[in-house]
């Protein structure tokens, strides 16, 4: 009797034991800091108002030498269920900021967690500068300019 209460204990604990270790190695899905960072460009890219982001230096640079950088503009820190996501953009004259920064942040957040499924905890927005269609136009045509010389 004791015998088989023994071996009905002993069946319980291995099938605890095999369920721990299957809990010990659920795969997981991780995201880059760069698949969010592109993910938040694409969005922003979407929103009326936004005439561009504005990348940093080595963003700059590879512009220059007739590289795109897809995630200029846009820095994300990705932990393993959250995301937060600041935003450097040009502004369009004449449109309320406020507004395109509620339709910035809830693009971004819907396309991210769509996406990944990561909550997205904080969307920043940094204007960096304001310019009228027309300046930001010619300031483009100038640039395209200035990279086929380098050519």
């Amino acid at each position: 009797m004791e015998e088989k209460k023994y071996n009905e204990v002993n069946k319980v604990n291995e099938k605890k034991a095999e369920k721990e270790q299957e809990q010990k190695h659920e795969s997981k899905l991780t995201f880059d800091n760069s698949v969010v960072q592109k993910i938040a460009a694409i969005a922003v890219r979407e929103v009326p108002g936004v005439l561009d982001m504005e990348g940093g230096f080595f963003s700059g640079i590879q512009e220059t030498f007739g590289g795109y950088d897809a995630t200029k503009g846009i820095e994300a820190e990705v932990g393993e269920k959250e995301a937060a996501i600041d935003v450097s953009v040009i502004l369009e004259y004449g449109v309320s900021a406020v507004k395109v920064f509620h339709q910035l942040q809830e693009v971004v957040k819907q396309s991210v967690n769509k996406m990944t499924g990561l909550d997205v905890v904080e969307v920043n927005c940094k204007v960096v500068d304001v310019m009228t269609r027309k300046e930001f136009n010619l300031k483009n045509k100038k640039e395209e300019e200035n990279k086929s010389g380098l050519k």
